[in-house]
């Protein structure tokens, strides 16, 4: 009986904002942030000689652990970070104070959506509907529907006067070329973009985000697991080419 209820109990504390907050703001040093393999690592060293620059991370999560982009804050940089879950825009908000942190959804046209929040700090969560019926079938789980903001990255990046990006994270469950489409790529020109590419072709020849960024001149750089690197191809800073 003890044991049960000191379980309910831990799972009430860690489900706690304040929880959350503490993890994130005290967690140990460590090398690599970045949520699977490392990613963030490659990041950092595509960037070894840009001590500020801006970043923006779409589908950001938490303002630590499991971030792309913390290693890049540590060092100087700055951005704008996006998230429909509420929880994980909070703690960017006290934890990233640098950075600009926004509660919206990103797409191709500006209207409400429904998000589907499976978990508050839940790097699944999403506004499509057909990963949401593979997540709610991968978890057993139902999410939460909660209405949405949805923008699109022009009218972001306008709204906060950005006219350089150094490097873009789409992280955004099924909704990539919605983003895209809602993007001037050409105008903004990142150095590196990363997104994931849920492919079993590697590389994803036929696919359409992976055509999307060869013709707009992006040469693929890495891969990551399901996440893929593209640079300019007039971009010297490339150091190896798949």
């Amino acid at each position: 009986m003890g044991k049960k209820v000191f379980k309910k109990f831990r799972k009430k504390i860690k489900s706690l904002f304040f929880f959350d907050l503490v993890k994130n703001y005290f967690g140990k040093y460590k090398k690599s942030y970045s949520e699977n393999f490392g990613e963030d690592l490659f990041i950092n060293f595509f960037f070894k000689d840009v001590k500020k620059g801006f970043y923006v991370d779409i589908g950001c999560n938490l303002p630590k652990n499991s971030s792309l982009t913390y290693l890049l804050y540590k060092k100087g940089w700055s951005g704008i970070n996006v998230d429909i879950s509420i929880r994980a825009i909070n703690l960017n908000k006290v934890i990233r104070r640098r950075d600009t942190s926004l509660n919206v959804s990103i797409g191709n046209q500006e209207k409400i959506v429904n998000s589907y929040i499976f978990y508050d700090n839940c790097s699944m969560n999403t506004v499509d509907e057909k990963f949401k019926k593979y997540t709610q079938k991968s978890v057993n789980k139902k999410p939460e529907i909660l209405k949405i903001q949805q923008l699109t990255l022009d009218s972001v990046l306008k709204k906060f006067k950005v006219n350089q990006i150094n490097y873009l994270n789409i992280d955004v469950e099924g909704n990539e070329m919605n983003t895209l489409n809602g993007f001037s790529i050409n105008k903004f020109s990142p150095d590196l973009v990363s997104i994931e590419i849920h492919d079993k072709n590697c590389p994803p020849l036929s696919n359409k985000i992976y055509k999307y960024f060869l013709d707009k001149k992006y040469s693929l750089v890495s891969i990551y697991g399901w996440t893929y690197f593209f640079s300019k191809n007039n971009n010297k800073k490339i150091h190896f080419n798949i």
